[in-house]
């Protein structure tokens, strides 16, 4: 498979040198504490910003709120204090993947377990067979980061791990080498679509996000999730139908300093027509089976994004605060 271009150092002038110089030596003291130590820091660090960042603290409580009316999430579930978990769930994978950052996957190689594992060793025999790529689809539950490193790894399977830009060349750097190791490499989603597209043909393997809140237009419609109409991203379907490869969905959760990764029935090419429609049906599938995960272990999802956002400005907005 051919791996992702790494990034050329002279993009970054000297002072984003010294800045990623900066924030890498920041980021070691956090990587060393022992686990127990980095999961106190992490639920301080959550509740900290749970507090302090409104907008976001409010988001979050209207989605889950939104899945209670709907009828998807008990009513009896407290809104509030799963967002604080929430929030404290992602701190905690922050402060993880500063560790891998720093030190590797190394130090989560004896904290994981996978289950469905079979799946990925048949799809893998059926790309050998018929040429088809695989495309891992994910979402942002437990610490996805340590996800494709663990799958790679376990099941010797070079996964290309597709991402956006930050916005920050020292934070673009810093996530690229987050997600590159052994058996994984990384692609920037903008000005990606080539070497995606390469990958999936060549008979490699993809991984991807596909539960962030999507932009309104051609690439996004509007799909039942947690009982709502929600605009989804079609993107990731579409490469798939246009590429013939084996979607297989994974997610992650955690039992206590345990990561968990499941990984759910891939879906095969078979003898329908791989359209528009096939696109459609297999997003909402995804969403149906992102839901149900998200059911079990709300706690553990990103709710902090604005996901059933509609169009038709502020009248129907539902994240009015």
């Amino acid at each position: 498979m051919r791996a992702a271009k790494p990034a050329n150092k002279a993009e970054l002038g000297i002072l984003d040198r010294l800045g990623l110089a900066l924030a890498s030596a920041l980021v070691f003291p956090v990587a060393m504490l022992p686990k127990s130590a980095l999961r106190r820091l992490s639920r301080l660090v959550g509740r900290l910003v749970f507090l302090l960042f409104k907008k976001r603290r409010l988001i979050a409580v209207r989605n889950i709120e939104m899945a209670k009316e709907s009828g998807f999430l008990p009513e009896e579930l407290d809104s509030t204090k799963t967002a604080k978990a929430a929030f404290e769930n992602l701190a905690h994978t922050i402060g993880e993947a500063m560790c891998l950052h720093a030190r590797g996957f190394k130090p989560f190689e004896k904290s994981f377990r996978i289950e469905g594992a079979e799946r990925v060793t048949e799809a893998k025999a059926r790309s050998r067979e018929t040429g088809a790529g695989i495309l891992f689809l994910t979402a942002h539950m437990g610490n996805w980061e340590l996800l494709p490193h663990a799958v790679s790894r376990t099941l010797d399977i070079k996964v290309a791990v597709v991402g956006r830009r930050q916005g920050s060349k020292i934070l673009d750097r810093m996530i690229e080498k987050v997600r590159t190791g052994p058996g994984t490499s990384f692609i920037f989603k903008d000005g990606g679509a080539r070497e995606m597209l390469t990958v999936l043909r060549g008979g490699g393997a993809l991984g991807t996000l596909v539960d962030q809140a999507a932009m309104v237009g051609r690439e996004s419609v509007p799909l039942s999730f947690m009982g709502r109409l929600a605009y989804t991203n079609v993107g990731p379907f579409k490469l798939g139908q246009r590429t013939g490869a084996i979607m297989i969905p994974l997610f992650c959760r955690r039992e206590g300093d345990l990561h968990v990764f499941e990984i759910k029935e891939p879906i095969y090419p078979g003898d329908e027509p791989r359209d528009e429609a096939f696109s459609l049906r297999t997003a909402q599938l995804l969403n149906d089976i992102l839901g149900e995960t998200v059911k079990k272990h709300p706690a553990e999802w990103l709710w902090c994004h604005r996901r059933f956002k509609t169009p038709g400005g502020a009248k129907n907005d539902p994240y009015q605060f």
